[in-house]
């Protein structure tokens, strides 16, 4: 039997070789800046109950880390539940578009299959990625951009 001492050792030589081989992170962990912002396709001029609200919040970061959701209030969030779902167009933000798949393609969206994030948190905003840099969501009848920062 080994000493407690070399077992030890051998323990530690070993961790870091297994944790590099250790499976990628999610794609959607890390920094985001949130680019730019438009009314969303379902907004209607001079209807009141679908005008666009733009929030103060072009140009500032999200952090999704495993424990939490760093950023502008109404999307921080503590201890996040994230699933990683696949939607149709039909399921992009939360059903509201009225013309789901040529309004997804308008928007950016390949295929019938869109990944998007859902993280649990209070304000149950989804998050849809047109790719692994670029994700949209809505909030308050308005579509925002989001792209992943390295």
């Amino acid at each position: 039997m080994m000493p407690f001492r070399e077992l030890a050792i051998v323990l530690c030589a070993v961790i870091p070789i297994s944790s590099a081989g250790a499976a990628p992170q999610s794609p959607y962990l890390g920094r985001w800046l949130i680019a730019g912002a438009s009314p969303a396709p379902w907004s209607v001029a001079g209807d009141p109950a679908t005008a666009p609200v733009p929030a103060p919040i072009v140009g500032k970061a999200i952090v999704y880390e495993r424990s939490r959701i760093a950023g502008p209030r109404l999307l921080a969030c503590r201890r996040p539940n994230y699933q990683l779902r696949q939607v149709p167009p039909e399921g992009l933000f939360q059903g509201g578009l009225t013309s789901p798949a040529a309004q997804a393609a308008a928007l950016g969206f390949r295929g019938t299959s869109i990944p998007t994030l859902q993280t649990g948190c209070a304000g149950s905003i989804d998050f849809h990625f047109v790719d692994q840099s670029t994700a949209l969501f809505a909030l308050d009848n308005m579509v925002y951009t989001m792209r992943k920062r390295r």
